[in-house]
């Protein structure tokens, strides 16, 4: 079943009108139909179901994200939720699916039931942007995602330098024929990791790009990026995946087949996820501060003007990254 209103009001055996007044209420009194429609809407995975609560003076702010598998997401959760504790903010949780054909009306009207949202929608297109913040006067938004010509305040991550650190590190090492694995290319931050390592490969005459493989940031892609390598490539060259998931994917695809890491072939990831450290061998990442990036957030909406709709909306702010050096980019 959809989650749609439509479909909620038929199970519940209620108007459309009547289910919409319920989801958008302030505060619930535990009454039968609100109870029904509730669970109706938990069941069939509904995009925005509020939190109620009457005495809660807290202002509500949500992050507006597309939940997928993997350690990503609940650290870019887990670095905003913490900095929102001691906040007069109330962090909520939305996913959405992109592939609703009224997406962009979702989302707008989400952004409108809250005091501020936080949105990392990377797949999303200049246009949209454009069209969020024009339907959203007077709410503070920020994008967790770069956008080619910001409409709203945007915070991310330097990716850029990122893959830059990871070609130097491999010039630094000696390793002086690399591969990359990159990531999909509809999405702007990881053409900027894929950018930085490409512009330090092409300044430097000793280092030469030898093998590429376009991923989808899945460690499924990383699986296949490796039976790729064995075919196209056959060097002991170093790698540079464009995030963690893809890495892992590699790592393991390389070990079944026999191959040693990093005698045979050195790999570098990108978001210096948990998981790095507990595999073997631990992987070497471009570090990225989910705790500094919820302080920032959580002050850009603090801190804001309170006549919110005549601030400056291009401003951006990079973040610092930084590369943890382990065993899978070792000399050994």
């Amino acid at each position: 079943m959809k989650p749609t209103l439509s479909n909620i009001a038929k199970k519940a055996n209620l108007s459309i009108a009547t289910v919409s007044r319920i989801l958008r209420k302030k505060s619930i009194r535990n009454k039968p139909n609100e109870v029904k429609v509730l669970k109706i809407a938990r069941e069939i995975g509904y995009p925005y179901i509020q939190l109620h609560n009457k005495n809660n003076k807290k202002k509500r702010i949500a992050l507006i994200l597309k939940m997928e598998s993997g350690e990503f997401y609940p650290n870019l959760f887990n670095g905003i939720h913490h900095a929102s504790f001691k906040s007069n903010l109330q962090l909520n949780l939305i996913s959405i699916k992109n592939d609703n054909k009224n997406l962009i009306s979702e989302i707008i009207e989400i952004i409108n039931e809250f005091y501020a949202s936080i949105i990392f929608l990377p797949f999303l297109k200049q246009n949209d942007y454009i069209n969020i913040q024009k339907k959203t006067r007077g709410k503070k938004l920020i994008s967790l995602a770069p956008i080619p010509d910001p409409v709203m305040p945007t915070i991310f991550f330097d990716s850029y330098r990122g893959g830059y650190l990871i070609a130097k590190h491999f010039q630094d090492s000696g390793f002086n024929e690399v591969g990359i694995i990159t990531g999909p290319t509809n999405i702007l931050e990881a053409n900027y990791r894929k950018n930085g390592f490409m512009d330090f490969i092409n300044s430097n005459q000793s280092i030469d790009l030898k093998w590429i493989y376009p991923g989808d940031y899945s460690p499924s892609s990383g699986h296949d990026a490796f039976k790729n390598y064995v075919m196209e490539c056959k060097k002991n060259i170093a790698v540079f995946s464009c995030n963690d998931s893809m890495a892992f994917g590699f790592i393991k695809e390389a070990i079944e087949h026999g191959f040693s890491i990093p005698k045979d072939i050195k790999i570098a990831g990108y978001d210096n996820l948990p998981t790095c450290e507990e595999i073997i061998p631990s992987l070497s990442s471009v570090n990225t501060d989910y705790d500094l990036l919820g302080k920032l957030v959580l002050k850009s909406i603090t801190n804001s003007d309170p006549d919110y709709e005549n601030e400056p909306i291009g401003y951006f702010n990079l973040l610092p990254v930084e590369l943890i050096k382990r065993d899978s980019t070792s000399l050994k």
